[in-house]
């Protein structure tokens, strides 16, 4: 059922926001800094709340490629150490199930290998504990691998994922074949297929659905901003938008076959229902996956090629959220940091690392959830828009960029609101000051756009009324009027 609302989200809101955000970037070839000044001096503050956005994600997000390099080193030790329950970490608990033992309670080596000899987690947020120093440098490792992959500019940036952003589909497609051709494959392929109809009334489904589309499109992250800005002028941003949305979307969906026909193997092996191996979330890719992948012969090889594809994967958003940030910063000080761009990476990259460490302390997955729970005019632009590209801008994007997609942005965020709940952990209710930052955080991203409202409204001259028409209208200029008249430049014009 997930399904149905996820490619709604993706029609109303993932693809026409993708080409906004492509659009607004290549028509003034600046960052997000900029170019919501050019548009709306009142709220310019938005391309900072973006930006502060990507910070506080790419900020836990690379904790993840900690842990993903900690199992792929790990990949390369028989047996693989999340498959016996005879380790010093494995508690009197661990039960290595199958299909003889299925009714017996425990509880699987792979979680205990993630939990106590990865995490070594606490048992309450409360607890902190100190820093785990082999995942510390780990997460150095991964800081390393994203400096030396952005410094020199998004020239070099595009060569490095011509081969992370391709590796992931030739590891898919094998994981692909091998998962439909275990027994019990189709248990999973129907369950994820399934329609559950009652799901649909759930406006937590919906919620969810829009808050995948735009976390894995990209939106409001300010880096299709930052990308697109180097893009040439009369690139076609709409046909891009369509295209690239779509194989994102088409690739999470083959994704799920890959996943589900594991998860299915996996169900018939240890003669339990499909939905009682089903996890989200990290427990999904180093719980569940991984103890899927060790029951099959050369187990080894197919655990290295996992991890490995992860961190491709995870290293394409990475690159997107810093220079998303590091060009804002650019774009907005040029005088400071044109020439210093490497220097303001690695720096980025060090403040990012050292607030990272809390997400590898003992309790450090109470801190990565909290982040993660947490941070995560129409026709003038369609008409400026329409000289710097070949194809006609049809109504339709009108209609979703003026109408539909504002609603639907609008919806989610008040089912946010509705059905919010103290966040948890695996059920673990976390104190009252860990909502309370997580709100800072959600509050922080607000202020970006508030304050430099209000401080313009207050430095501007004039009654307040003719502050906020200066603030909130710009302007057309004179090319624009000329396109408007019918006898302005036209695509393909050299001054275009």
């Amino acid at each position: 059922a997930f399904l149905i609302p996820y490619f709604l989200s993706l029609i109303i809101c993932g693809v026409p926001l993708m080409a906004l955000e492509f659009g607004i970037g290549q028509y003034f070839m600046k960052g997000p800094t900029v170019v919501f000044k050019k548009i709306c001096p009142l709220l310019f503050g938005t391309g900072f709340s973006m930006i502060m956005v990507s910070f506080l994600v790419s900020t836990y997000y690379v904790v993840i490629l900690a842990w993903v390099l900690y199992f792929l080193f790990a990949s390369f030790t028989s047996p693989l150490p999340w498959t016996t329950c005879n380790n010093e970490w494995n508690t009197p608990q661990c039960l290595v199930r199958n299909g003889s033992n299925a009714n017996e309670t425990g509880v699987s080596p792979a979680v205990e290998y993630f939990n106590i000899r990865v995490l070594n987690k606490t048992v309450s947020p409360d607890i902190s504990g100190p820093v785990k120093w082999d995942l510390a440098l780990l997460l150095i490792l991964a800081w390393l691998i994203v400096y030396f992959c952005i410094f020199r500019g998004v020239k070099w940036t595009g060569k490095v994922v011509y081969f992370t952003a391709t590796f992931p589909y030739l590891i898919l497609i094998i994981l692909f074949f091998r998962g439909v051709t275990l027994d019990g494959a189709g248990l999973g392929v129907s369950y994820y297929l399934k329609l559950d109809t009652s799901k649909l009334g759930d406006a937590e489904t919906w919620k969810e659905a829009g808050t995948q589309i735009f976390y894995s499109l990209g939106t409001g992250f300010g880096s299709l901003i930052a990308f697109s800005s180097y893009n040439k002028r009369n690139n076609n941003f709409l046909k891009d938008a369509i295209f690239i949305s779509a194989i994102n979307c088409g690739t999470s969906f083959f994704a799920g076959f890959v996943i589900f026909s594991m998860l299915g193997y996996m169900a018939k092996q240890q003669g339990v229902p499909i939905d009682r191996v089903v996890d989200q979330g990290p427990g999904l890719v180093f719980m569940v996956y991984p103890a899927g992948l060790s029951t099959l012969p050369g187990s080894n090889f197919w655990a290295i090629i996992f991890f490995f594809m992860l961190i491709t994967l995870g290293l394409d958003s990475q690159f997107a959220m810093v220079e998303a940030i590091s060009t804002g910063f650019t774009d907005f000080w040029p005088h400071l940091f044109a020439k210093r761009k490497p220097w303001l990476i690695l720096a980025l990259c060090t403040v990012e690392f050292l607030i990272g460490l809390t997400c590898i302390t003992k309790g450090g997955i109470y801190i990565f959830d909290l982040f993660n729970t947490y941070s995560a005019g129409v026709r003038r632009f369609t008409r400026n828009v329409g000289t710097i590209i070949p194809w006609k801008v049809w109504i339709s994007w009108d209609i979703c960029w003026a109408g539909l997609t504002p609603i639907m942005i609008a919806a989610v965020f008040i089912f946010s609101i509705i059905f919010y709940s103290p966040i948890k952990y695996n059920g673990i209710p976390y104190p009252w000051w860990a909502d309370f930052v997580g709100w800072l955080m959600a509050v922080l991203c607000i202020l970006c756009i508030m304050c430099p409202a209000i401080y313009q409204l207050v430095k501007a001259e004039g009654t307040f009324k003719e502050r906020l028409h200066k603030l909130v209208y710009v302007p057309e200029t004179e090319e624009e009027i000329n396109m408007r008249e019918g006898n302005g430049a036209k695509y393909g014009d050299p001054k275009v």
